[in-house]
């Protein structure tokens, strides 16, 4: 018999992942860790047994949760607006750095926010919720192409901004680009 599915242990090792991801789709940590706790509920109610084969679905419930948030408070805002009620903006960070970090965080969160949403959802849901390119492309309704060419501009795209942190952090100069054509010039490709 399969022993029962710990269910504390797994939010504990996935709810962080999922409020980052959460975090680029919400105003604050709050609403994002309130959105990650709603997407936990669902997936309790719908596979009480539990299964972690079923965990990209929680980052699909995350998503849509936070997507719907999203819309409720905008058209909260707008209302508000029309009613000269101020609404105060919670501008917490998305990442927790470890101390003596906080400088990088924010360079780094400043880089992924200059992202376009779609690429910036990617790169968060590649490099910290850990899913493949097919689990994100089916989580979004697009085709694994798209999810890996916005991962790749993201990377390349971040790759620009923060560069000059590389010979910082690593004690390493920045590397020039890899030629990856069969030419060695642009005018060769003319010829």
């Amino acid at each position: 018999m399969e022993a029962s599915f710990d269910w504390k242990q797994t939010f504990n090792q996935v709810a962080p992942q999922l409020v980052l991801y959460a975090r680029q789709l919400v105003a604050s940590k709050a609403d994002a860790e309130d959105v990650v706790q709603m997407a936990f509920v669902r997936w309790w109610r719908r596979f009480p047994e539990g299964d972690s084969a079923h965990i990209p679905l929680l980052y699909a419930a995350v998503r849509t949760i936070a997507l719907d948030q999203r819309r409720s408070d905008t058209r909260r805002v707008n209302r508000e607006a029309k009613s000269d009620i101020a609404i105060p903006h919670e501008n917490t960070p998305a990442f927790d750095p470890q101390p003596g970090q906080q400088e990088i965080a924010s360079i780094v969160e400043k880089a992924l926010q200059d992202l376009p949403e779609q690429q910036r959802e990617v790169v968060t849901l590649k490099l910290w919720g850990n899913l493949t390119f097919n689990e994100i492309a089916a989580m979004t309704n697009e085709s694994i192409n798209t999810i890996a060419g916005r991962y790749r501009y993201a990377l390349q795209a971040l790759h620009k901004k923060l560069a000059h942190l590389r010979e910082d952090l690593l004690g390493e100069p920045t590397p020039p680009p890899v030629n990856i054509l069969p030419f060695s010039k642009p005018q060769e490709a003319l010829s």
